[in-house]
């Protein structure tokens, strides 16, 4: 059973394209098999909607929409989209975050807002923090579970409190290779992630990892890690992509990019 996915929206884009289809610094991933067809992520606005018209792709055959955490850039696509498919995702997406640091619970110091004014009531939303089986093959992991060490802003409610990312969650593909993990963005830690989609499917064969790595400012000694892990556990395909940077793709072994109007087949 062959994987096809494309990039309908990342930070370049491949070369037939360039000049005509729209590329950004986000993230929007068409999936499908020979009978699901899910979109992970939707970018910022609109752009991704543009460039599967353009790719002469019909999203009205998408039945599963997963979105990955909720920063801007992977769920501010949702108010451009009609659609009668169900949303899987976590329901933290729906908190008000901004980038900057807590002083108190009552007072922080805000800069960007990271979060988009989502209207989920507008759709068929199925939020949950544990794992959810969307079919025999496709998984969406809920919560990614870890200690909590590194904060990545403010989330605004009755009390400010730090933001973990605690609603990011990845979507698995259950391959006879072994999983493929999409990933958004990393905040949860490339390798706690990994590690926390071998416990709940039971797979610890994992066969490829693609999207989003946070490692464009990774520290040697954290790339290196990744490095090793990546080895040690033989994974065969990894596409970093959107904030994975030229940086971290250089620590990566066999790193691919992966760029926006960009279709490839796995298994």
């Amino acid at each position: 059973m062959t994987l096809k996915i494309t990039a309908l929206l990342e930070n370049q884009v491949i070369t037939p394209y360039k000049g005509y289809l729209i590329s950004k610094s986000e993230l929007s991933l068409l999936i499908q098999d020979e009978k699901t067809a899910i979109l992970f992520d939707t970018g910022p606005d609109s752009s991704f909607i543009d460039n599967a018209k353009k790719l002469n792709i019909d999203l009205s055959q998408v039945s599963t929409i997963v979105i990955s955490h909720g920063h801007y850039d992977h769920c501010g696509g949702l108010p451009f989209l009609s659609t009668d498919a169900k949303i899987v995702c976590h329901p933290e997406v729906q908190n008000e975050r901004y980038y900057g640091w807590m002083i108190t619970d009552k007072k922080a110091l805000k800069f960007k807002k990271l979060s988009r004014q989502v209207n989920y009531n507008d759709f068929d939303v199925f939020f949950s923090k544990d794992e959810t089986h969307i079919n025999d093959n496709f998984v969406y992991s809920g919560g990614i579970k870890k200690k909590e060490s590194k904060s990545y802003g403010v989330i605004v409610g009755a009390k400010y409190s730090s933001d973990f990312v605690k609603d990011e969650g990845v979507l698995m593909y259950k391959s006879k290779h072994g999983l493929i993990i999409f990933i958004g963005c990393g905040h949860r830690g490339v390798i706690e992630m990994i590690e926390f989609c071998k416990i709940i499917t039971g797979i610890n064969k994992i066969y490829a990892v693609i999207g989003g790595l946070h490692l464009r400012y990774a520290s040697p000694i954290k790339l290196l890690s990744i490095r090793k892990y990546i080895k040690k556990e033989n994974i065969q395909h990894v596409y970093a992509c959107h904030c994975s940077g030229m940086w971290g793709r250089l620590w990566l072994p066999n790193a691919k990019n992966f760029s926006t109007g960009q279709t490839i087949e796995l298994g």
